[in-house]
């Protein structure tokens, strides 16, 4: 039996301990390292799992201190662009303090580097690319990295490596048990979701599908490639039911990218949720195209509260370039549809895309605030390393490559310049007007009121937290 750490890194320097705006908005458990130690535990070993998300005083010094005092055989640490070089300064710390342990990095950045970690941070010592759990179940095992699909590790000066993941050694997800959720320190209490997108509290976040059909120019698929794969509607609601009953949830959001591209497995989970969990509420995301209103009513009848639809862009030839089959003709169609029907609606928006000007993401934002939409997520495009678009970015505007730049890949500071832009500062201003044109709709202060009613807890963090989001805005130019 091994014993490892699983470590979930803050994503940027707390040197001076400021309070992120993001650790207020919402947080959510690591729910990817919440299954690997879910399956490491039932394969015999010993396992603790630690978000640095939820303990933002502490240091990476002070981290690396308490992860080398619980003696682990191993520390894997998951991370994402963002968050890399916050989660390799610990690991670098924690080498220096302990170098008998083991280290093993898995998540979407590097599963898009590969061998190149281990080349270019020699405290990296295993490198899990693909899928983690049964990957990091071998490593302990003691087998040959040759012989573990998805792994790289040091073999002398040179690399060993087994071979790339494939469907055939991908998991059966329902085989997998329900993710360790009782190892997240302080789960539920400590995490929400955003502000006003639940009306009962605790919540927590499910994901019951892994990967996407589609190819948009900004999506990374280093991970679970061209595959889609779900969980079986029992599997899904049997894990809703724990949830209620074992943590008190009230409220779920399924974090799935195309929750309701199989049909018969939506219906047969409704039907599921209707009759064994009828007080549990959820939010999910929906795909335009594959919406209807027999569709919306059983979401209803099983207890939808709001759906997430990616929009993206107001402008028909950037959506033609980046997002696949979409038409603005049909975004209207099933926004309209789905507001008639009484579900909240929130549009995922995004700036800054390659070929992106002034004009058309001012088409955007004309778009935005003409859709019966209650909320908005407008991020900045990010040319990840997995992303179609990565390797030729530097034909379409600026973006430094370099590992200093990780940092800032959040999807909120625009990195991405495109030529067609004529600066950041143009960039962040239209960012600003967004906002600002959205939260002032006429339609925006009738859905106010309302989700003031329907959502006492989020009213309570908006209160308590008021001078924060006021100086943030003021800082950001929103208002």
């Amino acid at each position: 039996m091994k014993k490892i750490v699983l470590f979930y890194p803050r994503g940027y320097d707390n040197s001076v301990q400021k309070i992120r705006i993001n650790e207020l908005t919402g947080l959510m458990p690591p729910l990817g390292l919440a299954s690997i130690a879910a399956v490491v535990r039932k394969k015999g070993h010993e396992v603790l799992l630690i978000d640095a998300c939820a303990h933002p005083k502490i240091t990476n010094s002070q981290w690396a201190e308490k992860l080398a005092a619980q003696k682990p055989d191993f520390v894997g640490f998951c991370a994402t662009t963002a968050a890399f070089n916050d989660a390799y300064d610990v690991c670098k710390k924690l080498k220096e303090t302990a170098p008998q342990i083991k280290t093993i990095f898995g998540g979407i950045h590097v599963s898009a580097l590969k061998e190149k970690i281990l080349q270019n941070y020699p405290a990296v010592d295993f490198v899990v690319a693909g899928e983690g759990e049964f990957a990091v179940c071998d490593i302990l095992d003691g087998k040959k990295t040759e012989d573990i699909p998805g792994v790289f590790s040091r073999n002398g000066t040179t690399v060993a490596a087994g071979e790339p993941q494939t469907v055939k050694t991908l998991c059966n997800m329902d085989d997998l048990p329900f993710p360790a959720y009782d190892l997240i320190e302080k789960f539920p209490q400590r995490y929400n979701m955003a502000l006003f997108s639940y009306p009962q509290f605790p919540t927590a976040n499910i994901i019951s599908s892994r990967g996407c059909v589609y190819h948009c120019s900004f999506c990374d698929r280093s991970v679970y490639q061209t595959t889609f794969r779900w969980n079986s509607p029992q599997y899904t609601c049997d894990l809703v039911k724990y949830l209620s009953q074992d943590f008190g949830i009230k409220h779920v959001c399924f974090y799935d990218d195309l929750f309701t591209l199989n049909r018969e497995r939506v219906s047969q989970l409704c039907k599921l949720l209707r009759e064994k969990t009828p007080k549990i509420t959820f939010n999910c995301i929906v795909r335009i195209g594959h919406i209807d209103k027999e569709l919306i009513a059983e979401l209803k009848s099983a207890g939808c509260w709001m759906v997430h639809c990616g929009i993206e862009s107001g402008d028909q030839e950037i959506l033609d370039r980046h997002k696949e089959n979409l038409s603005l003709e049909q975004i209207r169609k099933d926004i309209y549809t789905l507001h008639k029907s009484g579900l909240w609606v929130k549009g995922l928006f995004m700036m800054g895309f390659p070929g992106e000007t002034e004009k058309s993401f001012r088409k955007t934002i004309d778009f935005a605030v003409s859709l019966p939409l209650k909320d908005a997520n407008l991020t900045s495009f990010t040319p990840y390393l997995g992303a179609p678009t990565y390797d030729e970015i530097e034909k379409y505007g600026e973006f430094d490559k370099s590992a200093k730049n990780w940092d800032n890949c959040d999807c909120i500071t625009p990195v991405f310049v495109p030529y067609s832009m004529k600066s950041r500062e143009q960039m962040s201003t239209l960012y600003g007007e967004f906002i600002r044109r959205f939260y002032n709709r006429p339609f925006a202060y009738g859905v106010y009121n309302k989700m003031f009613i329907q959502c006492p807890h989020s009213y309570w963090r908006l209160l308590k937290n008021l001078p924060i989001y006021l100086k943030y805005a003021a800082e950001m130019k929103f208002r």
